[in-house]
């Protein structure tokens, strides 16, 4: 079942309804200094609506952050739901998970995993700020790894907030039990 998410709080009780192995950290302690960097730089270009415009985050400015980025855009339909296209999809990102450029994730991810990446996306439209999600690898089959994921909302063109920045690092060196646990233990959760 998909559902719309709310935010970081939501995402994290649905994760643990879902038994899904993912958290969602709106406190940002970002490990990687990338996604710092990546974070101080989205800051440093909020505009009037407290969130930057897609045209500001352009390639030129997220260069040294291309191999490791994707932008996704939530479509609406004629039920009223939504859809996300995958608008780029950096080589990174490629490598883990496949080149998605171009297509919808409903239709290029397995379901049992498109409602997770839905309800990231959810969350990080509804929290109207940056978020940082910790998961494991389950979309290919590379359970071995867990990534530790930006995600921040952007102005589309047309002046909606319906595009999602993401950055990701993806690391085989703790199994997701050691992350999960120290994880739920910094934010609190059960």
């Amino acid at each position: 079942m998909d559902v719309a998410i709310g935010g970081a709080a939501d995402y994290n009780k649905a994760a643990t309804a879902g038994n899904w192995h993912s958290l969602c950290d709106e406190r940002l302690g970002f490990v990687h200094p990338e996604l710092m960097r990546l974070l101080e730089l989205w800051r440093s270009e909020v505009g009037p609506e407290g969130i930057p415009p897609r045209r500001v985050m352009s390639p030129r400015l997220l260069k040294s952050f291309l191999r490791d980025i994707a932008l996704y855009e939530r479509v609406a339909v004629e039920s009223g739901a939504r859809r996300y296209r995958v608008r780029l999809m950096g080589t990174a990102f490629a490598q883990i998970l496949g080149d998605l450029t171009g297509k919808f994730i409903d239709e290029a991810i397995p379901p049992e995993f498109a409602v997770r990446w839905h309800a990231s996306l959810d969350a990080t439209l509804a929290a109207r700020a940056p978020l940082r999600f910790l998961s494991r690898e389950d979309t290919k089959g590379m359970t071995f790894l867990t990534g530790e994921f930006f995600s921040a909302p952007l102005i589309a063109d047309d002046g909606q907030m319906s595009l999602v920045l993401a950055a990701a690092r993806f690391s085989g060196k703790r199994p997701w039990e050691e992350v999960d646990a120290e994880a739920r233990a910094q934010l609190g959760l059960k």
